[in-house]
């Protein structure tokens, strides 16, 4: 018997199932460089909410490898975008340095 793949059912990016990476960092607050509360980070399809107890810290799995733009949203400050994360299969990418993003609350 032969089994042949379902028409649609390819990975559009040409890669295989396991080609995933994860990505690691911490987000703070721009001017005080305290960690934020609560926010979202997105990166490759994947997102996830932080709580305040994770002081910061994020962490994100099953994201497709190759070049992906990481996005922080967090109530009461800009959207933050970061360019460029490069994602490698099976391996861990850590942002490098605290990611500060900037409060739209009035100076």
């Amino acid at each position: 018997m032969v089994l042949m793949g379902a028409k649609g059912c390819e990975n559009p990016n040409g890669q295989g199932v396991a080609d995933f990476g994860s990505v690691t960092g911490r987000v703070v607050d721009a001017k005080s460089l305290q960690p934020i509360g609560a926010f979202t980070v997105a990166i490759g399809g994947q997102s996830r909410t932080v709580s305040p107890a994770q002081k910061g810290a994020f962490s994100v799995d099953k994201v497709p490898a190759g070049t992906q733009t990481l996005t922080i949203y967090a109530i009461g400050y800009q959207t933050y975008s970061l360019p460029g994360v490069v994602v490698q299969k099976d391996q861990t990418t850590v942002v490098p340095q605290d990611i500060g993003i900037v409060s739209t609350a009035p100076q």
